[in-house]
């Protein structure tokens, strides 16, 4: 469970991957719509490859290499499971067509 950082209080999340269930995230509470802060981790998993590249250059390198990869999958599985939130601040989309009903037909 999450906390609401509009009222402090704690809110159920859906899983990270059900996307349908983050788009309609709501606090029962205060009724504001919250959305998942991005793990910080991810960024960690640029420097996978320049470190897999090293890891050419000894077996020390490759063991370092190998921990450091399962450090961050571990971190980025650790972030999703127990997610930030924060208020979504994105409008809600427009409808592509409006309908006007005040103006009768000539």
């Amino acid at each position: 469970m999450a906390m609401c950082p509009a009222c402090d209080h704690q809110v159920r999340t859906p899983s990270f991957l059900n996307l349908d269930g983050w788009k309609h995230l709501r606090c029962p509470y205060c009724k504001a719509r919250l959305e998942m802060k991005p793990p910080r981790s991810f960024l960690l998993g640029a420097l996978i490859a320049p470190l897999f590249v090293l890891a050419r250059q000894g077996q020390l390198f490759e063991i370092i290499a190998f921990v450091f990869l399962f450090a961050t999958i571990f971190l980025v599985l650790l972030e999703s499971s127990y997610p930030k939130l924060r208020l979504r601040k994105r409008p809600q989309a427009k409808p592509a067509v409006w309908l006007k009903f005040n103006n009768p037909l000539r």
